[in-house]
C-alpha cells in the first residue's frame, strides 16, 4: 500500500468563494464550479502565479527506524527534484543525483516511485488544474460554510468522489472526504494553514482511513523557505500509524534551489 494516500488524491485542496446558489444541479453547476475554482486559486500561494518558470533542487530524505525505541533516522540516497512550466502546466519529476551513480536501476526505480508521491507537495498544481476533469454540486450552504461535492467525469462505477468542507469566513478547506471503489474506500482529511506572501499555504495535513479492518492515520507537516522572491516548500515530515503504532516516517528536504522566473 502506498504511504502517501492523501498526497496522491489531493495535497493542497484550497477553496474560497464569492457567490453560490443554494444547491446547483450537476448539469448547470459545472460552469459555476469552473469559475469558482479559478477565483479560489487567487487566495492561495502558488509560485507559478508569482512568475516561477522552473525549479531545480537537491532532494535529501531520511526514514525513521520504527523498530527502535529511540527516535533514529537513517539517510536515504539523494535525488534531484525538477519542475518546469510548459504550456501553463508544471512538468515535475524526480531524477537520480550525481552522488549516487552506483545505485542499481532497481533501487533507483523503487526510490523514484516513493518520492514521486511528493511531486505535488513540492510544487502544487492549482485547484483548476486538479479538477479540470470533474463535475459537481454545491450543497449545505450556510452562513460561514458550505460543502462542495465533486466527481470524476468517468463511469459512475469507477468515479472517485470528493466532499470538500469549506470555511467561507476564512476562505479555505477545513476537511475533506474521499470515497472510491478501492482500498481505502473512505478517507477523512483535515487541513491546517499558515500564510506566506499574504496567502494561504498548508502547514499540516492529517488523514484517517481503514484497510482490512485496521485504522491508519497520517500526519504531514510542511515548512517553507524563501528563495529569491518565492516561498517554496523546504521540509516535509510525514508519519503513518497503524492502529496507533508508528509504522513509517519520512523527513524530506529541498536544498540548493535553482530558480528561473519570467522577467
Amino acid at each position: 500500500m502506498k504511504s502517501t494516500i492523501l498526497f496522491r488524491h489531493l495535497v493542497f485542496f484550497l477553496l474560497s468563494l464569492f457567490y453560490l446558489p443554494s444547491i446547483a444541479s450537476a448539469s448547470n453547476a459545472q460552469p459555476g464550479i469552473k469559475n469558482l475554482l479559478i477565483k479560489l486559486d487567487k487566495n492561495y500561494y502558488y509560485p507559478q502565479k508569482k512568475g516561477l518558470t522552473s525549479l531545480n533542487a537537491e532532494l535529501l530524505w531520511e526514514q525513521q527506524d520504527t523498530s527502535s525505541e529511540k527516535i533514529k533516522f537513517f539517510n536515504k540516497p539523494d535525488f534531484q527534484f525538477k519542475g518546469e512550466l510548459k504550456n501553463h502546466t508544471y512538468e515535475k519529476e524526480i531524477v537520480p543525483s550525481a552522488k549516487n551513480l552506483n545505485l542499481s536501476d532497481a533501487k533507483k526505480t523503487e526510490y523514484i516511485n516513493i518520492l514521486s508521491n511528493y511531486l505535488d507537495a513540492f510544487l502544487p498544481d492549482t485547484l483548476y488544474e486538479k479538477f479540470s476533469n470533474y463535475e459537481g454540486q454545491i450543497k449545505h450552504q450556510q452562513k460561514k460554510s458550505l460543502t462542495m461535492h465533486l466527481r470524476e467525469k468517468t463511469s459512475i462505477e469507477n468515479a472517485t468522489k470528493y466532499k470538500l468542507f469549506v470555511d467561507t469566513e476564512k476562505w479555505r478547506i477545513t476537511k475533506i472526504h474521499i470515497s472510491q471503489n478501492q482500498e481505502p474506500r473512505n478517507i477523512e482529511g483535515k487541513f491546517f494553514y499558515t500564510r506566506r506572501g499574504g496567502q494561504w499555504v498548508v502547514a499540516e495535513a492529517t488523514s484517517e482511513y481503514m484497510v482490512n479492518s485496521q485504522t491508519y492515520t497520517e500526519k504531514t507537516e510542511y515548512s517553507y523557505k524563501r528563495a529569491n522572491t518565492f516561498w517554496l516548500v523546504n521540509k516535509i515530515k510525514q508519519t503513518i500509524k497503524q492502529d496507533g503504532h508508528l509504522i513509517l516516517s519520512y523527513r524530506l528536504q529541498l536544498n540548493d534551489y535553482k530558480v528561473n522566473f519570467a522577467k
